[in-house]
């Protein structure tokens, strides 16, 4: 049996990485204690913005170069982007520090408000050419953008949970993120004033069209009631704009198709009178598909005509995915099968571009109509089985609009009836084991994409025997106490640890005994 009072795994850990830190200098233990704010990984403008008192100076590179020499804070490239994290354990560490320091609120304040700025910095070049940018930024930094949010609402009253939730919306509705943005929007509406301000108005139409998106249209009713009930009692004419495009949504996804004109046609034209090209492009595509299914195909095209050349001009993707997937859908509705597939084929492209998985989906769903009124009934099984696929974890069907339905359905029976349904299932299924990248090269009758080469070097994950030596570096032996335990030389204990180092990355024993700790948490 073991010492009774030998120090716990735990107490082991604690005294390494205290250890670490009394190593460290000021600005380095300042530094540590203050990253502790951010959740998963940042990039060094964070850094910087956050937690440097004088964040123009760019003192900052210098101690976060020496916290990676010494092995606290970890260094990933990935696509030309660096990111710096920390582990898990070490970032409770300087918490804790944080806390002793009491700059604890001070830090979480100017976590929050640069994050607010990161959002309404994308929200306000959305529609342009940096809108890609944005995408892969707020995607690299979700976890940062929810701690950011979470702080908001602890604070009673403020309004900044509510500008951070509507500057996010462009990204969470083009990424079909919509239970995502429902969660934050229903938790700030809740808890912010009832008052008819602005922002809340605008916050209800936003949550509004993520409800309706997932079908929620009972829900959708509800919010756009509430945002029409405040706007008449403000005298923001911007508002106007807003509430009108929210109850022409409301009405296209209530079927309401004559009602969804009329309030589109406003929003439009208060939108571009006022210069809100945002607010002015969905109302423009929204008209272009309320009119394509009330059977106006010359209006329609000609509402997706200017979409197209407002993001042309501006060099925008994600409403113009959408907008080429809609022509493709009102060409081949007018039997114009060829330019259907040009234009499915460029808003495909592009959707998948922007990771923006509704699109993808109703574009592998035209693909399989298509397919079926060509003659190919089994390559219109497997399309579909794909954009199913791709759409599950959006709380969305493959077809947009219920005034589409039909569509699918008519595709659907006809190739059920010609292949029978144990073939018709089959296809179906290995649409659906395809991944996005497969799925898309399956439409545009591309390649499959080579899966990623793993070349025999060595595994990454310890051996049975490595993961001892890493349980014992964990209690805090030394390699010569390993040996005796485990009866190896002391020579081969040694290479385990170096071995160890080597496959986890790391380069301190202190940050083996963290990472047993995190194995063991999970």
């Amino acid at each position: 049996m073991g010492d009774r009072g030998a120090p716990t795994r735990q107490q082991t850990l604690r005294l390494s990485i205290a250890w670490s830190y009394d190593l460290c200098t000021t600005q380095e233990q300042q530094l540590w204690s203050r990253l502790s704010v951010f959740a998963g990984s940042v990039e060094l403008d964070g850094i910087e913005g956050v937690c440097a008192e004088n964040p123009d100076t760019g003192d900052a590179l210098d101690t976060v170069t020496s916290l990676v020499d010494k092995s606290i804070l970890i260094r990933e490239e990935s696509s030309g982007v660096v990111r710096f994290r920390m582990l898990e354990t070490l970032r409770d560490y300087g918490r804790e520090k944080l806390e002793e320091a009491g700059e604890s609120e001070r830090m979480r304040r100017r976590h929050r408000d640069w994050y607010l700025q990161l959002a309404l910095q994308a929200d306000t070049e959305w529609i342009s050419s940096r809108q890609i940018a944005w995408i892969d930024r707020l995607r690299r930094e979700l976890s940062n953008l929810r701690e950011s949010l979470e702080s908001s609402l602890k604070e009673p009253n403020s309004l900044e949970s509510l500008r951070m939730a509507t500057a996010l919306f462009p990204f969470w509705m083009g990424r079909s993120m919509f239970s995502e943005g429902r969660y934050w929007f229903d938790r700030i509406l809740d808890s912010s004033p009832r008052e008819p301000s602005s922002l809340r108005i605008r916050a209800l139409c936003d949550n509004s069209e993520l409800a309706e998106a997932q079908g929620d249209v009972v829900a959708g009713t509800a919010l756009v009631a509430e945002g029409r009930a405040l706007a008449e009692h403000t005298d923001d004419p911007t508002i106007e704009a807003y509430v009108a495009y929210a109850e022409g949504v409301l009405a296209l996804f209530a079927g309401d198709l004559p009602r969804a004109r009329a309030r589109l046609e406003a929003a439009a034209l208060n939108s571009r009178s006022r210069g809100h090209s945002a607010q002015l492009l969905k109302a423009l595509m929204l008209l272009g598909t309320v009119n394509d299914l009330l059977g106006d195909s010359a209006r329609s095209i000609d509402y997706y005509q200017q979409v197209l050349d407002i993001t042309g001009s501006v060099g925008e993707s994600m409403y113009r995915a959408y907008t080429l997937w809609a022509l493709g859908v009102a060409t081949y509705r007018q039997g114009d099968d060829t330019s259907a597939l040009r234009y499915l084929t460029d808003g495909l492209t592009l959707a998948r571009r922007v990771d923006a998985p509704l699109t993808v989906a109703t574009c592998l769903e035209a693909f399989a109509w298509i397919a079926d009124r060509n003659g190919g009934a089994a390559r219109a099984a497997v399309l579909m089985g794909a954009a199913e696929a791709t759409v599950e974890m959006t709380r969305h069907s493959t077809v947009l609009y219920p005034n589409l339905n039909g569509l699918h359905e008519q595709c659907k029976r006809r190739i059920q009836r010609i292949l029978g349904e144990r073939v018709f299932e089959k296809n179906r299924s290995q649409g659906a084991s395809l991944d996005v990248d497969k799925a898309v090269a399956f439409a545009l009758g591309e390649p499959e994409p080579e899966a990623a080469v793993t070349t025999p070097s060595t595994p990454t994950t310890p051996t049975k025997r490595e993961r001892q030596v890493a349980d014992l570096v964990a209690e805090g032996l030394t390699n010569k106490e390993i040996a005796a335990r485990l009866q190896i030389s002391p020579r081969t204990a040694q290479g385990h640890v170096e071995h160890l180092l080597s496959k986890l990355g790391f380069n301190s024993r202190a940050q083996i005994a963290a990472w047993v700790v995190e194995q063991e948490r999970r």
